[in-house]
Formats: C-alpha cells, structure tokens, sequence
C-alpha cells in the first residue's frame, strides 16, 4: 500500500502535468532518494520542476470495530524549482518558470481531500516548509520545498485465518565462504554448506 500510495501521487502530478492544468510540466517525477545531495551529484544537472514522494512513517495506530488495523501514515511530497537569475527567483519564480512557492501551494492544491482512488483517507495536509539549502542544490541554482500530508490507511494483516501459529521449529542454512576467495560468489545454486533444525521438546518435528 505504502508504494502504491506514492506511485499514485507521482501519477496524479504526471496527470496534472500532461494536461496543462498547471501552467508547467514536471521534467522530474520520481520516489524520494536515499542521499539527497548525492543524487543530485549524480543527475549534475537536474531536471525542473520536479516532485518526488517519500513515505515518513505511520504516526499512530488503531484497531476498528470492523476487525482492520488502521495507521495514520504520514508523506512528504517534495518540490524542486529551478532559476539561475538569483536566489530569490527560485522561491519566487520568473521568467517562465515557476518558483517552488508556488509548486508547493499546487502540490496542496492537487493532493488536498484526495483519496488517490486508493483504499485510504482523504488526504490531510500538515506542514509546508523550505528545504534547507545545501552546497549542491545552491550550485544547482535549486529552491526545494516539502509538503508533508497524512492519510488513514489499512494495514494489511499479517495474521493468517486470525490466528498465529505455533513457533516450534527453527531451521537455517550456512553457505561457508571459499577460502582466500576462490569459488563462486555467494549465495550460489549448490546445496548448503551446513545445515541445522531445531525444535521445542514435544513438538513434532
């Protein structure tokens, strides 16, 4: 559910984008990277305006009257824009191109009340806030804003027909390292190095 609810939001913004609805397209939609800074030593150059989601975590939990765990989950969805007339411009905007004020408020006014046509609440927005500048998104000439929302979503149950079973029996495989080296990388298709089982006295094995 968790990658299904970012997927949606990068497809919404893609739909949004495609349609003209917001005066720009995205050049950018992709899931939030593990390094920001070296990603973006990576792309060198990055493409605005962009959008990434991010998932930050489930904030608090409840059990319903309907059987299902339901988690408030929270999500940032986070803005780049782009301007190499100065600093101010990339907040602000100019020239064209818009200014990561103004994909902010888009972003909230897109995502806002939205259920992604998923299995979850209607969005609710929490915080808009700048993205402190860094080295590398400063000599890319980027403005970054984030705007976090949380929505009401299921939790898959992990429980099978209710009930957990019995934890009886353990048991495990070892693939024993090549000395100095030598053989096939690890794990390979050849049967274990050394195997072992254990079980609780009474169980049946």
């Amino acid at each position: 559910m968790i990658a299904a609810i970012e997927n949606a939001v990068l497809d919404l913004l893609r739909a949004a984008s495609d349609d003209n609805r917001l005066g720009y397209r995205f050049a950018t939609l992709e899931t939030y990277p593990d390094e920001w800074d070296a990603y973006l030593k990576i792309k060198r150059q990055l493409r605005c305006p962009g959008a990434w989601c991010v998932f930050l975590g489930i904030v608090s939990m409840e059990f319903s009257d309907d059987g299902v765990t339901y988690g408030l989950a929270r999500f940032a969805t986070v803005l780049a824009a782009e301007n190499l007339r100065n600093e101010e411009a990339t907040r602000h905007g100019g020239g064209g191109q818009p200014g990561s004020y103004q994909l902010g408020l888009d972003a909230i006014g897109l995502l806002a009340g939205n259920d992604l046509d998923l299995d979850i609440g209607h969005i609710v927005p929490r915080r808009l806030a700048l993205v402190g500048r860094t080295e590398e998104t400063r000599k890319q000439h980027l403005s970054i804003i984030a705007f976090e929302w949380e929505s009401r979503v299921p939790i898959a149950e992990l429980i099978a027909d209710g009930e957990l079973a019995d934890f009886e029996t353990f048991h495990a495989n070892w693939d024993v390292p090549p000395f100095g080296g030598i053989g096939p990388d690890l794990p390979d298709d050849e049967p274990a190095d050394a195997t072992d089982t254990v079980t609780l006295e009474g169980a049946t094995p």
